[in-house]
């Protein structure tokens, strides 16, 4: 254990008296996270407006024994008979007793929400939505009503009416989207209930003749209590808008988070390349050859080396992270903490970055026989996995994909601790299974070398 200490020790003082490696290992990252956070921070903040989202809305619903469900929603979003139409619907006594009880109280509209447009063309509509014309295009097709109304002899059928919403705004086209749904869960869940209303009431009257005389009898008021169930006023789903307040609202400090991981990650795999250089140095300056002619095993050797790069990259990453804490606190106004309260899980996601990076390290020794070709191997790889786990440009892979970059996975644990999730197990599991294979095969090719 001696030895391996006074490798470590040697190593380490090399390290940390090296300016021109102290600037990669902690300046760079730093910088280029601070001036992304600079360039891009403004572009966000804290409060997002949700107010006027443009709408288009292509009825084509034909209807269905009287009724047009389409109808029904588009009401909700334009002023009534603003269309020029009408949803065919019987009144609501409910309603009415409601609305006179209430004096001039009005229900809230989503007509303070939206602004809606009526078209004829689908195809105009999607066209608006992808010039940024509307947020999103609500397409209802020509069979809704008749799909999903309910008929003795014609059971409700699935419909789908389509969303066709604006990438570039996913809150506000994800709001229409939840509004669509809700209207289109009422609808069903009033045709559903009619249904079984009447089936239960037709399978009562076969067996009491009394009943069914009375059920004819009484047949055409069921309607307009059937109506109150299609009156979006007593849809329990209701719209309020509140501001949400939280620690990490500001955009900066979220591309701090973002952008700091990944910058981290990635400089320290060029310390781990740092450990290359030593022991190609030491080979071609003969040091390692007297080590290796002395009672010292191999593998005392390498876990030396290693375990200096990886107090190194901890120390590192430690120190990063604190950084960035501080430059976020000083864009705040105040101090924050921008890794999430999970201190524990941020102390396990350094540790497991630091194995995985020095597993890398490990491997480089394996492959390279001298300086030149660990400077050559190390940046291919080092850039080879910045790109695959975001450094540069983030969620241009997907996951499949980027998953075979320690960056990608220690940088996700970082946004998902910074979120307040505690959902890291897997990301630290594959940090420390890369870093135990690439070190097993990294020692084996060491060794190898050696004997040749």
């Amino acid at each position: 254990m001696s030895k391996i200490a006074a490798i470590v020790w040697k190593d380490l003082y090399t390290t940390f008296t090296d300016r021109s490696l102290l600037v990669i290992m902690l300046a760079a990252p730093l910088a280029i996270a601070t001036i992304v956070g600079l360039a891009f921070g403004g572009m966000g903040g804290g409060d997002i407006p949700i107010d006027n989202i443009s709408v288009v809305i292509v009825n084509q619903d034909e209807g269905s024994d009287g009724q047009n469900y389409g109808s029904i929603i588009v009401s909700a979003f334009v002023p009534t008979e603003a269309d020029g139409s009408t949803a065919n619907m019987d009144a609501c006594e409910l309603e009415t007793s409601d609305s006179s009880a209430n004096g001039d109280m009005q229900p809230i509209s989503l007509t303070d929400l939206t602004t809606a447009t009526l078209l004829d063309d689908p195809a105009a509509a999607r066209a608006g939505v992808e010039s940024g014309d509307y947020t999103a295009a609500i397409i209802i097709p020509a069979d809704f009503s008749q799909k999903i109304s309910y008929g003795q002899n014609d059971p409700i059928e699935p419909s789908t009416i389509e969303i066709y919403a604006n990438s570039g705004r996913p809150i506000p086209a994800g709001i229409i989207h939840s509004i669509v749904e809700s209207f289109t869960s009422q609808i069903a869940t009033g045709n559903i209930a009619i249904a079984a209303t009447i089936e239960t009431l037709i399978e009562r009257a076969q067996e009491r003749p009394d009943f069914g005389i009375q059920f004819l009898a009484a047949s055409s008021s069921f309607q307009p209590n059937f109506a109150c169930v299609f009156v979006p006023a007593f849809n329990p789903i209701s719209i309020e808008r509140q501001t949400v307040a939280g620690e990490a609202t500001n955009a900066t400090v979220f591309i701090l988070v973002l952008i700091g991981s990944a910058q981290a990650m990635f400089f320290a795999l060029f310390t781990a390349q740092g450990a290359v250089s030593s022991i190609t140095e030491e080979r071609r300056n003969g040091t390692l050859q007297r080590l290796l002619v002395s009672p010292t095993p191999q593998v005392h050797i390498l876990i030396g080396k290693m375990l200096a790069t990886f107090v190194t990259v901890v120390f590192q990453l430690l120190l990063l992270t604190v950084a960035l804490t501080v430059i976020a606190s000083i864009f705040n106004g105040g101090f924050i903490f921008i890794w999430g309260s999970d201190y524990l899980s941020v102390a396990l996601v350094i540790l497991a970055a630091a194995l995985a990076v020095s597993g890398i390290g490990a491997l480089l020794i394996g492959f390279a026989k001298t300086p030149e070709q660990g400077q050559l191997f190390g940046s291919v790889i080092n850039i080879v996995l910045g790109i695959l786990g975001g450094a540069f440009v983030q969620g241009i892979f997907p996951p499949a994909v980027a998953g075979f970059s320690m960056i990608y996975w220690g940088t996700d644990a970082f946004r998902k601790l910074a979120q307040g999730s505690s959902d890291i197990g897997l990301n630290v599991l594959v940090l420390v299974v890369q870093g135990a294979i690439m070190f097993a095969i990294g020692f084996w090719l060491f060794n190898r070398r050696m004997k040749a």
